[in-house]
C-alpha cells in the first residue's frame, strides 16, 4: 500500500510540474500580448497627440493666410453647400494639402490622409472622393472669414492602423519571435525529459535484468570452484589448488559487484522501507573493519579509530549502514598509493554523532566535490586513478545516509588524502537504561 501511495505521489509531483511549466508559458504569452496592447495603445495616444498639435499649428497658419481666407469667402459667397473641387480651386486644396502634410511630417506622421472643411452645416471641400467615418476623424475649429462663425477642419487617415503597427515593428517582431523561441524551448525541454526518463528506465530495468541473470552463472562457478579446489587439495595438485583459488577470488569480485547492484537497486526503490533499530555506530564501524580485515591486511593498512563520541546510539539499518563504513573503507584502500592509513574518529555534537573516516590516499581535486557523489561518476585524475569500479560507491552510501535523516561531506587535497564526515541524530536516551 505504501508503494502505491508514493507511486502515486511521484506521478502528482509530474503532473504539477508539468502543470506549473504549462501556466508559466500561458504566464508568459499573457504577459507579452499585454505588453503588445499596452505598446500598441502608447502608440495610438502619440500619433493621436501629433495629429493634434499639427491641427492646430495648421490652424494658426490658416488664420494668418490672407489670400486662402478671401479664397474661401468668395467661395461661401457663391453657393450655401459646395461639395466639389469646381468652386474651392485646386490652388487652394494644394495649399492646405501641403500645410498639412508640412506640420505632420514636424511630428514624424508620413501618411496619406483625407480632410473636409465645414462651415456649420456647409461642406466646402473634400479631397478625395473617400468614404469617411466619424470615429476616425481628427476635428480643429479656427475662425471663419465671416463673423461669429467658424470653420471645422477634419482629417482622416485611412492607413492608420497599419502605419501603428509600423512604428511597434520591431519590438513586435521581437516580442513575437520570443513568446515562439519560449515555446519551442518549453517544448523541448518537456520532450528531453521525457526522453531522458525513458532512456534511464531502460538502463535501470537492463541493469537490473542484468544483475539477475548474473545471480546463476556466478553460483555454479562458485561451487564448481569450492569442487576443483578440494580435489586438487585431495590430490596435492598445487598449480590447479592455485588456478581454483584465483577463481573462487575472482568470482567473489564479481559477487560483491552484483550484491552492490541489487542493494543500490533496494534502496532506490521509493518504496523501499530499512529495518532500524537503535544500534551503537561505534559497533558498526568495528564490524565493517572486521569484514574488510582481508583487504586491510593484503594492502598493508593501518587503522586506527578514535571515538570520543559518548552518545553513538542511533536509529540505523545496521546491515546498510555496514556497508556504508565498508564502501568509504573499500575507496581508502583502493585510492591510496601505498601502506594505506585510515584514521576513523567519533565526536557528539548536540544531538548528532559525527563520524569521520580520514586516509593519506591520491586526494580528490575540489572542483570534483560536487559530483563524487553522483551516480556512475568516476573521477579522472589520469594515472593517479588507474582502479576499476562502476561510480556507485558513494552515490550508495549518500542515499543510504540521506534514508537516515543524515548527511555527509567531504574534504581533500590533490596528493593529501581525504576526509569524509557523516552526521547523524542521535537517540536522546539510551534504550537500554
Amino acid at each position: 500500500m505504501r508503494r502505491i501511495k508514493l507511486r502515486l505521489r511521484k506521478e502528482a509531483g509530474r503532473l504539477i510540474l508539468t502543470i506549473s511549466v504549462v501556466a508559466s508559458m500561458v504566464g508568459l504569452l499573457a504577459i507579452q500580448v499585454n505588453w503588445l496592447k499596452e505598446s500598441i495603445a502608447m502608440q495610438e495616444t502619440i500619433f493621436s497627440k501629433g495629429v493634434n498639435l499639427a491641427l492646430q499649428q495648421t490652424a494658426q497658419n490658416m488664420a494668418k493666410d490672407e489670400e486662402l481666407n478671401t479664397a474661401m469667402q468668395n467661395s461661401m459667397e457663391k453657393d450655401s453647400l459646395i461639395n466639389s473641387e469646381e468652386v474651392f480651386t485646386q490652388n487652394i486644396i494644394s495649399r492646405l494639402d501641403s500645410t498639412i502634410q508640412k506640420q505632420l511630417a514636424f511630428y514624424h506622421i508620413n501618411l496619406d490622409f483625407h480632410f473636409i472643411l465645414i462651415n456649420g452645416e456647409d461642406t466646402l471641400s473634400l479631397k478625395r472622393n473617400a468614404k469617411i467615418k466619424n470615429g476616425e476623424l481628427f476635428h480643429q475649429t479656427f475662425a471663419s472669414p465671416y463673423p461669429d462663425s467658424s470653420i471645422d477642419l477634419a482629417i482622416h487617415f485611412p492607413e492608420r492602423g497599419s502605419f501603428i503597427l509600423k512604428r511597434i515593428g520591431i519590438m513586435f517582431a521581437t516580442s513575437v519571435l520570443l513568446i515562439l523561441f519560449t515555446i519551442v524551448s518549453i517544448l523541448l525541454i518537456l520532450y528531453y525529459y521525457r526522453k531522458e526518463r525513458s532512456f534511464a528506465k531502460q538502463v535501470k530495468d537492463m541493469i537490473g535484468n542484468l544483475t539477475h541473470e548474473f545471480m546463476t552463472p556466478i553460483s555454479s562457478i562458485s561451487l564448481a570452484g569450492n569442487m576443483i579446489l578440494t580435489r586438487s587439495q585431495k590430490s596435492g595438485d598445487l598449480a590447479i589448488s592455485q588456478f581454483a583459488t584465483a577463481i573462487k577470488e575472482e568470482n567473489r569480485k564479481l559477487q560483491k559487484q552484483v550484491d552492490r547492484l541489487i542493494q543500490l537497486a533496494a534502496v532506490e526503490n521509493s518504496g523501499f522501507e530499512y529495518s532500524k533499530t537503535p544500534v551503537d555506530i561505534h559497533l558498526l564501524i568495528d564490524e565493517a573493519i572486521q569484514n574488510m580485515s582481508f583487504q586491510l591486511n593484503q594492502s598493508e593498512a593501518e587503522v586506527k579509530h578514535n571515538y570520543l563520541a559518548e552518545r553513538s546510539i542511533v536509529m540505523a539499518d545496521s546491515s546498510y549502514f555496514t556497508d556504508v563504513f565498508i564502501n568509504i573503507l573499500s575507496n581508502s584502500i583502493k585510492y591510496s598509493q601505498a601502506n594505506p592509513e585510515i584514521s576513523l574518529d567519533t565526536r557528539n555534537e548536540g544531538d548528532a554523532i559525527l563520524i569521520s573516516f580520514t586516509d593519506n590516499g591520491i586526494g580528490i581535486p575540489s572542483r570534483e566535490f560536487k559530483r563524487i557523489f553522483e551516480k556512475y561518476y568516476r573521477i579522472s585524475t589520469g594515472d593517479m586513478h588507474n582502479t576499476k569500479g562502476f561510480g556507485l560507491g558513494l552515490f550508495y552510501v549518500k542515499t543510504v545516509v540521506k534514508a537516515h535523516q543524515g548527511t555527509i561531506s567531504v574534504k581533500s587535497e590533490t596528493l593529501k588524502g581525504s576526509t569524509f564526515t557523516i552526521i547523524l541524530p542521535v537517540l536522546k536516551e539510551n534504550p537500554a537504561a
